[in-house]
């Protein structure tokens, strides 16, 4: 065998491990995603849900906010207060939805027509545009049907009226 050869043969062989290398690497992202979606679950203290986190720590962040707002109503100095009070404490949040919330008004603000701009937009908050029917675009939060709402293909005003479209999918979706 010459030394081209060799060389040829050795080439191949490293193509091949490269390849083999690449194809371990992918299977290991994927098996890291899948760990870190399981212990973030298991962190999530919300066991055995039929629900599931659109996004990591959804369920935690939606009933940290719903506490916050009973806790308004719960007198100071009560044992009910106390209670809340601890459970608040002790359930640190990101405050996602809150940051949903302020990006949505502000994409939806002076709303006119849906362009490609505010479609990523929408996709980065995890509303996908669905389908266009006559006057509206179909959108739906993580693609669930059951969350779903209508954007109208042209705004009605260049104030109110995208204000008013991000408060009823606010309502609807976070």
């Amino acid at each position: 065998m010459t030394k081209e050869e060799l060389i040829k043969q050795q080439i191949q062989r490293i193509e091949v491990l490269e390849n083999k290398v690449a194809s371990l690497e992918t299977e290991l992202a994927t098996l890291r995603s899948r760990y870190e979606a399981r212990r973030s679950a298991a962190a999530s203290d919300i066991k055995e849900s039929r629900e599931k986190d659109l996004y990591p720590q959804e369920r935690r962040e939606i009933l940290v906010d719903v506490l916050r707002q009973a806790r308004r109503n719960i007198p100071d100095g009560t044992r009910r207060a106390d209670v809340v009070d601890d459970a608040l404490a002790s359930c640190a949040v990101q405050g996602i939805p809150a940051k949903k919330e302020k990006a949505l008004k502000e994409a939806l603000t002076g709303y006119q027509d849906m362009d490609a701009s505010l479609r990523r937009k929408l996709s980065d908050l995890g509303i996908d545009v669905a389908e266009k029917t006559n006057r509206h675009w179909k959108v739906r939060y993580y693609g669930d049907p059951r969350y779903s709402g209508a954007i109208p293909c042209s705004g009605s005003d260049g104030f109110r009226g995208g204000r008013n479209l991000a408060a009823d999918l606010i309502k609807r979706f976070f």
